[in-house]
């Protein structure tokens, strides 16, 4: 297997954007005993690169779980993997995942770690401990990321991640992603609690209800400014990934029209910024 250097993030361009390779992976949200195989990733890197993407934030599927010539055609690709977008558990007192996660981030060379602290209130202290000794096992290029969005774990609360945050330390190694589907109030909390641990947007406007759903970037227009305009003034810099796109749940939930939506809200995000 090929090991890559980390991402340069002085060649990326500015804004930085990235595409989440879960976009495109219509076994996304699958569970259960007998999981199927994800999408073999490298057939659409090619287009990605051509379309202006800066980078991959990598869903850990579509390497952990891929025969040894798709992993080496992924880390071979001219994209970069900027994220490594990890579902690693930090419940379990076991460092044996978070050690795993470690080494592909070695591999891949990502400079930032997508991942999720738990739901339990009263473990805050054992997140705390695991994340310090998470960011040990890291290489020293790598940030840790936190994934704080409504309804997903403790982090969800503002002062709790914030909490978090600071007991850590390592403000330059453990950060935070914000997201554009959440509301302006809960956006400016996020930045009130810890707008400088703030180093990452996923751009998703998932529609949750009886069935998921997600529009295309050009017909959320006027909240997309308005986001923007609120991460501006918060003094965002840092990087963007689109999450999620239109398609998803439908007979679209297919690679080439995934891909294709993906180029779209890029052309659309870029325009925006």
């Amino acid at each position: 297997m090929r090991r890559r250097e980390p991402v340069d993030q002085n060649a990326l361009v500015a804004p930085s954007i990235s595409l989440g390779t879960v976009a495109l992976e219509p076994t996304r949200w699958a569970r259960g005993p007998q999981i199927p195989a994800p999408i073999a990733l490298s057939p659409w890197l090619d287009a990605l690169a051509d379309a202006g993407f800066d980078g991959l934030e990598l869903w850990e599927r579509h390497l952990t779980d891929a025969a040894p010539d798709e992993v080496d055609a992924v880390l071979g690709h001219r994209l970069p993997i900027t994220v490594f977008n990890t579902y690693v558990s930090l419940d379990d007192p076991d460092p044996t995942g978070r050690r795993g996660v470690a080494e592909w981030v070695a591999t891949t060379g990502a400079r930032g770690v997508k991942f999720n602290v738990g739901r339990d209130e009263d473990a805050e202290l054992a997140y705390v401990e695991r994340l310090a000794a998470w960011l040990e096992e890291l290489p020293r290029h790598a940030a840790l990321l936190c994934e704080c969005h409504h309804g997903i774990s403790i982090a969800e609360y503002p002062d709790t991640a914030a909490r978090i945050f600071a007991a850590v330390g390592e403000p330059e190694r453990l950060g935070a992603i914000v997201h554009t589907h959440e509301s302006v109030e809960h956006l400016e909390r996020r930045f009130d609690a810890y707008g400088d641990r703030i180093r990452h947007v996923h751009v998703n406007y998932l529609e949750l209800g009886e069935s998921i759903r997600a529009p295309r970037l050009a017909d959320v227009a006027d909240d997309l400014a308005r986001k923007v305009d609120l991460f501006d003034r918060g003094g965002f810099d840092g990087t963007w990934s689109i999450e999620f796109v239109h398609g998803l749940q439908t007979d679209a939930d297919q690679p080439e029209r995934l891909v294709a939506q993906a180029i779209e809200d890029l052309e659309f995000l870029r325009s925006m910024l």
